[in-house]
């Protein structure tokens, strides 16, 4: 019921006021950085590999998953090991891991589960315990989970259509499930002043306070696990209108807290699904109680297609495109956990060499460029870079001397990586 809409400037005025000294901004996975995966440097892409990533929700988390592997699939340096059941992997540095794996729910208080509901996350107290459990059990029994996040499913709109009597504010009425809540299965809005529209003492607010109160416990423990807050589907033709409208209200809100503290992390699900690949937003109007004309986004067609063009439904309920858009949206987000800063590497960076035994030359180079290693090393790989950070050349050799062909490449700064022997050392290279 409360208006929680800030205006950017009035809160970035406050945040400075409270933290005059650095404020690190909100990481914010939504449409803006799609197209940036391709920025991520090398080096982060190897962290991202390290980690376990967990999307603990029900049908429409396995978009993640799904677009994951699909990405992977188009560019394999994004390499991922997807997980729907059975014990999850341990360590690796060789390819990022996601999964909905939990140990446990509400109705099991061991057990690796791999669907989690809204009954699971944070309808009521024992969800909130058992989350808890699960964070203790993986990242004190060598399964440290790196990032950890709630796949909403159509909690906000399904199975409880809008009804009753309108927000005094928002002018619609609310819908939504709540499996498991201490009322029931109901209708829920925003905030505790909502329960006298839906009767049920569970709103969004619960979902928000729940996953903060992981994101304590994380801390408080020294978990390396980070949670990140999540928005919710955008599809389906019942979801339009004013069942819509009343879930964007809900995904506003879920912004507007993440906005509220620089230190949280928000992966905008409906806001990816919403763009095309063009730059094109899809919008749709409802007329609210008030006679105000409304107009919010909804999950654009595009994102309906599979990448063949044609549509089956595999699960997640989108199509391959829609899924491809959060993998690449996740792997900038989860770079960012890294420690990226968001710019794509920069032709000034320096690296020192881990030895003097690595001799580079041409420089600057025209067609190619030879490496010689003083101390053969085994197998020795060398991989260029273009200043971006993506891979254009790499090849794996036990030679001590060997070549990389530049002729099809454009002119520019270039980062040369060679590995062996258990080290790596970078050299900028410029191509005339």
């Amino acid at each position: 019921m409360k208006k929680l809409f800030y205006s950017s400037g009035l809160l970035l005025f406050m945040l400075l006021f409270v933290h005059p000294v650095a404020v690190r901004a909100q990481i914010v996975a939504d449409h803006t950085v799609v197209d940036k995966y391709d920025q991520i440097p090398q080096q982060y892409i190897d962290e991202v590999k390290k980690m376990w990533v967990i999307v603990a929700g029900e049908s429409h988390s396995f978009g993640y998953r799904k677009g994951c592997l699909i990405l992977e699939s188009l560019d394999p340096r994004f390499k991922v090991k997807v997980r729907g059941g059975g014990e999850p992997d341990g360590y690796t540095e060789d390819y990022m891991r996601i999964s909905s794996a939990t140990w446990g729910d509400l109705n099991n208080a061991s057990g690796w589960i791999y669907s989690y509901g809204e009954e699971d996350w944070f309808t009521n107290a024992t969800a909130i315990s058992r989350t808890k459990a699960h964070l203790t059990y993986c990242n004190t029994n060598n399964l440290a989970i790196a990032a950890m996040g709630f796949g909403w499913c159509w909690d906000m709109t399904s199975e409880n259509w809008p009804a009753g009597d309108p927000d005094p504010v928002y002018k619609v009425r609310w819908a939504g499930r709540t499996y498991s809540g201490p009322q029931g299965n109901k209708r829920w809005g925003l905030d505790a002043d909502d329960f006298a529209l839906t009767g049920n003492s569970v709103c969004m607010d619960t979902y928000l306070n729940a996953t903060a109160e992981y994101e304590t416990y994380c801390s408080d423990n020294g978990y390396p696990t980070k949670m990140f807050y999540t928005t919710g589907p955008v599809d389906g033709n019942e979801n339009l209108n004013e069942n819509g409208y009343q879930r964007y209200i809900k995904h506003e809100y879920i912004r507007n807290f993440v906005n509220a503290d620089p230190g949280r992390y928000l992966f905008d699900y409906a806001d990816i699904l919403c763009w095309n690949d063009a730059g094109e937003r899809h919008e749709v109007t409802w007329k609210d109680y008030g006679g105000v004309t409304q107009t919010f986004q909804a999950i654009h067609p595009d994102n309906m297609i599979d990448m063949d063009g044609g549509y089956v439904e595999d699960g997640d309920h989108i199509g391959e495109r829609g899924a491809l858009r959060l993998a690449k949206a996740m792997w900038w987000m989860l770079a960012r956990m890294a420690g990226w800063d968001g710019e794509p590497l920069s032709v000034d960076e320096v690296h020192t060499p881990a030895t003097p035994a690595v001799n580079v030359y041409p420089v600057p180079a025209t067609d190619r460029i030879n490496i010689r290693i003083a101390e053969p090393a085994g197998e020795v790989t060398t991989e260029l870079f273009d200043a971006r950070g993506n891979r254009v050349r790499g090849q794996t050799t036990g030679d001590a001397d060997t070549t990389l062909d530049l002729n099809d490449l454009p002119s520019g700064v270039y980062f040369l990586r060679i590995t062996g022997k258990g080290k790596t050392e970078y050299r900028k290279i410029v191509r005339m």
